[in-house]
């Protein structure tokens, strides 16, 4: 389908939301409250027409952060309807995360939890910035905007706002923050359209019905707002939750809904295996395996959990290219990420020569070209150390490739370890150290030396009533791996490896942990 620089994102939803308007759109497991997709079309459609009134115009910045309530989404499709630009927000920011965060957008429009309305006021005033805030559940919320400006004007009548998309952003997506310095991604109208309706044609041409999908995204990934758009046309039923989703609600979450889809992490997979007993998967008819590298031991467990036709699909992407770049099917074999997807061509240079590797099972820098970000918000010279000079991303992440074209995720460029101009990988580490039956979780990090540049440490995690010593950790690594793999850091022991609050390893909190405490 070829896009005219006037019909945007706005049109997209609007066109395709009314063929499903009587189908549900969204359960709230935590109030078993629903809403139809008609009913969250007409939410939208008053916000966008009371916002105009306000005199929000395209081009301005909305913050929306908050959980999976019902009303999570209408901000960004209201926002769609009329070019406003939506960043997603954390709900477990704290003021200085939000403050770097406002500090680069600058919103205009703030949606969020009553909880964090007084935050979001505070930011704002430190800031100076003149930004309205409607709350989720508090004083002045969504109904309440509604209710005083909306125009009251017939449904069928509305229409999207006009605008020039190539000068309009749709998106504005945090990305880095727990890694490294924070860097926004911003994304146009065209490519996120695109990529929507490539996975439209392929639901299409596999005749994919509609599901009911597990919906554990928060609402700052790029897979919330992927999956938000994608249900909109396919007409899929999102389960999702108001309530903090623990692991126990989570399982409550399944058991009650049986949902047929799902995004998960390797590390939600893990915990599944721990509660096998309470937990019925088999409703599960496919299920995306995203966020890091999926052990193919913890796969053959995890297998054993599902239905004997479900798929699980071990997916690998990036915020900055909307999402799944390589997904694998059936056939791929154990550990592959798969081939890459409609629309994309990848290639893996050598990261210090700067040279293609064409010849398979040698690991490179994964670089990708296709429907992308458009650069880093206001930041020029990050924006062009991201591409290539003949226009692929570099996605700082290592994997190789096998004879007939499948990928296998390594690691991060920037998890590497140098230990005596020696490379260690940690995830080589990890898979060993996983080995030892009295391990449950593992993460290897570096640690700085004056002499050897950076140690291996390694952050073990004992299972429930089993115990197991350093040293056991250490032969068993020497055992295995070269000698300049040995884990000279040494090993703590930890109750949990601590989590970013998106899942991912919270690498600068373990490195704190790891300096402060008693390596054996």
């Amino acid at each position: 389908m070829e896009i005219s620089s006037r019909y945007h994102l706005g049109h997209l939803l609007l066109d395709h939301i009314k063929a499903h308007l009587d189908v549900v759109a969204q359960i709230d497991a935590a109030t078993k409250e629903k809403r139809t997709y008609g009913s969250a079309l007409s939410r939208s459609i008053k916000l966008a027409r009371s916002l105009r009134v306000l005199g929000y115009k395209p081009g301005d910045v909305v913050a929306v952060g908050g959980r999976n309530n019902l009303d999570i989404h209408i901000p960004f499709f209201a926002s769609v309807f009329n070019g406003l630009t939506s960043v997603g927000v954390d709900p477990y920011f704290k003021y200085d995360e939000i403050y770097k965060l406002f500090e680069l957008t600058k919103p205009k429009l703030a949606f969020c939890q009553r909880d964090f309305q007084e935050v979001y006021e505070r930011v704002a005033a430190d800031l100076g910035l003149q930004m309205k805030i409607i709350t989720f559940d508090g004083d002045c919320t969504i109904s309440d905007i509604i209710d005083m400006y909306d125009t009251k004007e017939l449904e069928q009548d509305f229409k999207p706002e006009e605008f020039d998309i190539e000068k309009i952003n749709v998106f504005l997506i945090p990305t880095s923050g727990s890694t490294g310095k924070l860097k926004i991604a911003v994304f146009k109208h065209e490519p996120f359209m695109l990529k929507l309706l490539e996975f439209l044609k392929v639901n299409k041409e596999r005749k994919v019905a509609k599901r009911r999908t597990l919906y554990l995204s928060p609402v700052q990934w790029i897979s919330s707002y992927f999956i938000c758009f994608t249900s909109s046309i396919t007409g899929d039923t999102k389960i999702q939750t108001s309530k903090p989703d623990d692991i126990d609600h989570i399982i409550e979450m399944i058991n009650d809904y049986k949902p047929q889809s799902s995004l998960i992490s390797p590390t939600l997979v893990s915990t599944f295996l721990t509660r096998k007993d309470e937990v019925d998967l088999t409703c599960f008819e496919v299920i995306n395996v995203v966020g890091s590298k999926f052990n193919p031991d913890t796969f053959e467990k995890f297998k054993k959990l599902l239905s004997e036709n479900c798929l699980i699909l071990d997916a690998y992407g990036q915020t900055e290219m909307i999402g799944p770049i390589l997904l694998a099917n059936p056939l791929s074999p154990p550990g592959s990420c798969g081939k890459p997807v409609f629309g994309y061509t990848m290639k893996l240079v050598d990261p210090d020569s700067g040279l293609e590797i064409k010849e398979p099972n040698v690991t490179g820098e994964m670089w990708a070209k296709g429907h992308s970000f458009a650069g880093y918000y206001n930041d020029p010279e990050e924006t062009k150390l991201a591409f290539s000079k003949d226009g692929y991303y570099k996605t700082g992440d290592l994997l190789y490739r096998d004879e007939v074209g499948n990928y296998f995720f390594v690691d991060r460029i920037k998890s590497l370890i140098k230990y005596r101009n020696y490379i260690v990988i940690p995830s080589e580490l990890e898979d060993v150290i996983r080995l030892h039956t009295s391990v449950k979780d593992v993460c290897v990090v570096g640690v700085k030396d004056p002499v050897d540049g950076e140690r291996p440490v390694a952050c073990v995690v004992k299972k429930d009533s089993c115990d197991v010593t350093a040293k056991e950790i250490k032969d068993l690594v020497e055992s295995k791996l070269s000698k300049n793999k040995a884990l000279s850091g040494g090993v703590v022991f930890l109750d949990t490896i601590p989590l970013t609050s998106t899942g991912k390893l919270a690498k600068k909190r373990i490195l704190q942990i790891v300096s402060n405490s008693n390596r054996e």
